[in-house]
């Protein structure tokens, strides 16, 4: 670690940069992570735990340099990630939006910082990360550590450039060699060439809002179980129920929608904080006799075999389907799903991340990545909430309650009989 100081940037992060060039102002790939503060956070505990946490894990103090053999992500000379301890008037929601929306400028870094709000009534510490380097399982292994330094242990992690140079090397293998070969093939074959249609055309006033609703235990409990019974994943049971919505509420049966896919394929990247997430396009058409079971059984073939070639960066699989271009980026980027355990790392707990002289919970995780209309289930200790954003206030908060309360809908009757039809269009539909 102490040798290297700077890596190359995989082909996804390529693509982040070259985004943030063309609109470094515009508050995307940002990756906040707020948490409510009960007890007396120690604030110079807390900037030596920060200052370990860089050293421990470089490439967030990092910047994006240009040298001749392309961008690659430095930290030579790299200054500590701020902490920024503030009072404020405003109330929670609105601090904390203010405070992680603050633009980062890659060509200076760092590209993490933290914040800690104290507001009338509430203290909040966020800590903001561009995602350049980092993604949703990095916050685990960011929490866990940032834990351990605040008690006062030493940070000892696995290798970090190792792991971020192969993943980039395989990366770049993959998106201009023949060893993508195969992964192009299923792109074209699963994507088509046609347009896919757009169904949530832009009518909201351009608010960023967010709607958050609890999903009860007991209806999780049945979903698992017919998951269980039909032979599926509990995830492929609540994407479908997402396709099922969204047809329901626009009319459209040819439904492109983003998927996540995790990207640590190799277990050196279990413990690394980085971009290592693809972004998967994944069209289906749904039809009016279809059941449930039947939905979740095809998708479940169509699923497997999109992870097998998830590691195909996306700038190539939109290629491959000859979708590129503005109007490609408009239909291709209209909402994405996204499951978020945050029980999958032991040790950590999201809800009470105890630090000795306080407890840290975390809130709603507001983001965007671009999308018009982004889903996140999130499980924790505290249950199941389904987090639905709006973050350019193009979708509106009236079609975005009625998607949420159609969602919870079509979860229940999946729960109730996975063999009955899928739900109708409804009148006057929202799309």
């Amino acid at each position: 670690m102490d040798t290297v100081s700077h890596i190359p940037l995989s082909v996804g992060q390529q693509a982040l940069w070259v985004s943030w060039m063309l609109e470094p102002e515009r508050p995307i790939h940002l990756i906040p992570g707020p948490m409510l503060v009960r007890g007396t956070l120690d604030m110079s505990r807390l900037r030596a735990a920060v200052t370990a946490l860089g050293e421990a894990y470089p490439q967030l103090r990092g910047r994006v340099e240009k040298i001749p053999g392309g961008p690659v992500l430095s930290w030579k000379d790299a200054p500590e990630i701020p902490v920024v301890d503030e009072v404020t008037k405003l109330e929670r929601v609105q601090a904390t939006r203010q405070a992680w929306q603050q633009p980062f400028d890659l060509t200076k870094g760092p590209l993490a910082r933290v914040h800690v709000l104290r507001g009338p009534d509430y203290t909040v510490f966020l800590v903001t990360v561009h995602h350049i380097v980092f993604d949703g399982a990095s916050t685990l292994i960011l929490l866990e550590s940032l834990r351990q330094a605040y008690m006062g242990q030493a940070l000892a992690p696995a290798d970090q450039v190792g792991p971020l140079v192969e993943f980039a090397r395989r990366s770049r293998a993959l998106a201009d060699t023949s060893q993508g070969d195969p992964a192009r093939a299923h792109w074209r074959r699963v994507l088509g060439t046609e347009m896919p249609p757009v169904y949530l055309a832009p009518t909201g006033d351009g608010t960023y809002l967010t709607h958050q609703a609890d999903v009860p235990a007991a209806l999780i409990e049945r979903l698992r179980s017919r998951a269980t019974e039909l032979g599926v994943s509990y995830f492929t049971v609540l994407f479908a129920g997402y396709l099922v919505t969204l047809r329901s509420c626009t009319g459209v049966d040819d439904l492109l929608v983003t998927l996540p896919f995790h990207g640590r394929t190799e277990p050196g990247l279990r413990d690394t904080i980085g971009y290592f997430v693809n972004a998967l396009p994944i069209r289906h058409r749904l039809t009016a006799t279809d059941t449930y079971a039947e939905l979740v059984t095809r998708l479940r073939v169509e699923l497997k075999a999109c992870y097998r070639y998830g590691e195909l960066p996306l700038q190539s699989i939109m290629r491959e389907a000859r979708l590129v271009g503005p109007e490609a980026g408009e239909r291709t980027r209209q909402t994405d799903f996204q499951y978020w355990h945050a029980g999958l790392r032991a040790g950590v707990d999201v809800q009470r991340l105890d630090l000795g002289d306080c407890v840290l919970s975390m809130l709603e995780k507001e983001s965007s990545a671009g999308f018009t209309l982004t889903v996140n289930v999130r499980e924790d200790s505290s249950g199941t909430l389904v987090l639905w954003k709006d973050p350019e206030g193009l979708v509106g908060a009236g079609r975005v309650r009625t998607l949420a309360e159609v969602y919870l809908t079509v979860l229940s009757a999946i729960a109730d009989d996975p063999r009955s039809r899928l739900a109708p269009v409804r009148t006057g539909h929202a799309g």
